[in-house]
C-alpha cells in the first residue's frame, strides 16, 4: 500500500512540469512565428529579381485608328442603257450601284468626275453581274481603281480607271487604295441580244407571199424572220428591241402576234372573228395599241403586251386606225375619216380628249411621232400625190419633205430623230428609202422588183 501511494504522489507531481513545458513550447512557437513574420515583412520591402513567363490572351481596345485587313464581297448589278452614238465616260466616280441612262445626249445618274470622253456607238442594255473583292484598312470610304470590259456582240467598249466610292461599316475616315480583280462579263444570249446599231424591219413579198424581214440601216444583211403561207406584215419593234409585234392571217383572219427579234417564239395575242392590224407599242413596252373591226367598224384598241386587258379607245361609226404612241406615253396619234375625209387626230392614252391636227380635203394619215415628241411626220395627198410632211405636235408648222410625182408614205423616225424611213414608188416599184429629218439626203435601201413597205426602226 505504501508503495502504491508513493507512486500516485509521484505522478501527481509531474503535471505542473508538463504544463510548464507546454507553455514554454507555445511561447517559443509564438516567438518563432513572430520572427518569421518579421522576416517576411522585411523581405517584402526588398526587391526580388526573377524571370516570369506568362502565357495569356490580351484584349486590347483601341479607340483610334487600327490597321485591320479584311475581305469585303460586294455583289451588284450595273445597268447601262444607251441610245444613239453617245459619249462614254472613261473615268467615272460611282457610288455603290450605278444606273446610267442615255437618250440622245449623255444623262448620267450619280456620276461625279469626268476626265475624258470617247465617242463609241452603243445601242443596247448591258447587265453585268460581278463579284468585287476588296482588301482595305477599315475606312469609311474605299477608292477602287479598276478596268471594266463590257462585251457588246462584236464590239468591246472598255472603260478604264473607273473610281468607285463605297461606304464601310465603321473605322477611320482615311481612304485606302486597292486593286480589284474583275471577272469578264458574259456576252448576251442569242435570243436576248441587242445590236449595237439599229435595224429596220419591213414587210415584203419578195419570196412569193408577204413576210417580215429585217436589214441594217444601210440596206445590207437582209434577213427573213417569218415563214408562213399566209400574209405577215405591219412590224413594230418593242422599246427594248427584243420583240416585234405584227399582224398575220395565218389563222384565217388577221390577228396580232409577237415574236422575238430573231423571228422565234411566236405568240398569238388576239383571237376573235374580226381583223386586227397595225400594232404599236407603248414607250414603256407594257401595252400595244392596234385597230380592229371586231365590233363592226374599225376602232382603236389597246391591250397589255401579253394580249390581256383589251380596252376599246375610240367609238365612232367611221374608220379609226394607224395608232402611234407619243414618246411620253400620254397620247396616241391616229388616222380617222370621222369628219368626212382622212385626217390626223390625237387623243389621250385612255381615249379621252380627241383633237384634230390636220384639216385638208385630201388624205392625211400614217402619223409618226418624233423621238423628242415635238413633231409628227405623216403622209398627205394635198399636192396631188402622196408625199411626206412634218408638223409640230399641235398641228402647226406643216412642212413638206418629199416632192416627186409618185407616192411616198408610211414615214417612221429613226431612234435618234435624225432620219426618216418611208415607202416610195419613185423607181417603179415599192421600196424602202431613208432621208434626213429635213427631207435631204434621200437614199434607197431596197431594190428587188417587188413590194417592200411598212418600215419600222429598232431602238
Amino acid at each position: 500500500m505504501r508503495n502504491e501511494r508513493s507512486q500516485v504522489i509521484e505522478t501527481s507531481n509531474t503535471r505542473p512540469v508538463l504544463n510548464e513545458a507546454k507553455s514554454f513550447a507555445a511561447i517559443c512557437a509564438a516567438v518563432f512565428m513572430s520572427l518569421l513574420i518579421a522576416a517576411a515583412m522585411a523581405c517584402a520591402t526588398e526587391t526580388v529579381v526573377e524571370t516570369v513567363v506568362v502565357e495569356r490572351e490580351v484584349m486590347v481596345e483601341v479607340a483610334r485608328e487600327v490597321p485591320v485587313v479584311q475581305t469585303v464581297v460586294v455583289e451588284k448589278e450595273v445597268v447601262v442603257e444607251v441610245e444613239r452614238e453617245v459619249p462614254v465616260v472613261q473615268t467615272v466616280l460611282v457610288e455603290k450601284e450605278v444606273v446610267v441612262e442615255v437618250e440622245k445626249e449623255v444623262v448620267v445618274v450619280e456620276t461625279v468626275a469626268v476626265d475624258r470622253v470617247v465617242e463609241v456607238p452603243v445601242l443596247q442594255t448591258v447587265v453585268v453581274e460581278k463579284e468585287v473583292i476588296v482588301e482595305k484598312e477599315v475606312p469609311v470610304e474605299v477608292v477602287v481603281e479598276r478596268e471594266v470590259t463590257v462585251v457588246v456582240e462584236k464590239e468591246v467598249v472598255v472603260v478604264q480607271e473607273q473610281i468607285v466610292e463605297a461606304t464601310a461599316v465603321s473605322g477611320s475616315e482615311q481612304p485606302a487604295e486597292t486593286t480589284v480583280a474583275m471577272p469578264t462579263p458574259m456576252p448576251p444570249t442569242a435570243t436576248a441580244a441587242v445590236r449595237s446599231q439599229p435595224r429596220i424591219a419591213f414587210e415584203s413579198n419578195r419570196d412569193g407571199d408577204y413576210e417580215i424581214y429585217v436589214m441594217n440601216v444601210d440596206g445590207s444583211e437582209v434577213v427573213r424572220l417569218t415563214y408562213n403561207v399566209a400574209g405577215d406584215g405591219g412590224p413594230s419593234w418593242s422599246p427594248d428591241g427584243r420583240r416585234i409585234a405584227f399582224h398575220s392571217n395565218r389563222d384565217n383572219d388577221y390577228d396580232i402576234y409577237v415574236m422575238n427579234a430573231e423571228g422565234g417564239d411566236i405568240v398569238q395575242l388576239t383571237d376573235n372573228t374580226g381583223n386586227n392590224f397595225n400594232p404599236s407599242w407603248s414607250p414603256d413596252g407594257s401595252q400595244i395599241a392596234f385597230r380592229s373591226n371586231r365590233d363592226g367598224d374599225y376602232e382603236i384598241y389597246v391591250m397589255n403586251a401579253d394580249g390581256s386587258g383589251v380596252v376599246q379607245l375610240t367609238n365612232h361609226d367611221k374608220w379609226d386606225g394607224n395608232p402611234h404612241w407619243s414618246p411620253d406615253g400620254r397620247r396616241i396619234a391616229f388616222r380617222s375619216n370621222r369628219d368626212g375625209d382622212n385626217e390626223v387626230y390625237v387623243m389621250n392614252a385612255d381615249g379621252s380628249g380627241v383633237g384634230r391636227l390636220t384639216n385638208d380635203n385630201e388624205f392625211d394619215g400614217n402619223p409618226s411621232w418624233s423621238p423628242d415628241g415635238r413633231h409628227i411626220a405623216f403622209a398627205s395627198a394635198r399636192d396631188g400625190d402622196y408625199e411626206i410632211y412634218v408638223m409640230n405636235a399641235d398641228g402647226s408648222g406643216v412642212v413638206q419633205l418629199t416632192k416627186n410625182p409618185v407616192s411616198d408614205s408610211t414615214p417612221r423616225w429613226s431612234p435618234d430623230g435624225s432620219r426618216i424611213a418611208f415607202r416610195s414608188h419613185r423607181d417603179g416599184d415599192s421600196d424602202i428609202y431613208v432621208m434626213n429629218a429635213d427631207g435631204s439626203g434621200v437614199v434607197r435601201l431596197t431594190d428587188n422588183g417587188t413590194s417592200d413597205f411598212s418600215p419600222s426602226w429598232s431602238p
